[in-house]
């Protein structure tokens, strides 16, 4: 989780959002040299529009990620 609010409802305040990530991940080792990494990510962003007005421009989000790593 990540949090980039500062001072909201103020004039000098930022809204940068919060964000909020889950990611399980699964590896598989082919060989002792050669690892697939596969992960899934489910975030879930609420950002106001600005510091002073609470409307939520926020997001969901899936995602699915492959990584190799090869050792030599």
């Amino acid at each position: 989780m990540i949090d980039l609010n500062d001072q909201l409802a103020t004039a000098n305040g930022v809204a940068g959002g919060r964000q909020l990530v889950y990611t399980p991940g699964l590896n598989w080792y082919v060989t002792p040299n050669v690892r697939f990494t596969f992960n899934y990510l489910h975030g879930d962003i609420t950002k106001q529009a600005s510091a002073t007005n609470p409307a939520d421009v926020g997001a969901k989000f899936d995602a699915f990620a492959m990584r190799t790593q090869v050792a030599f």
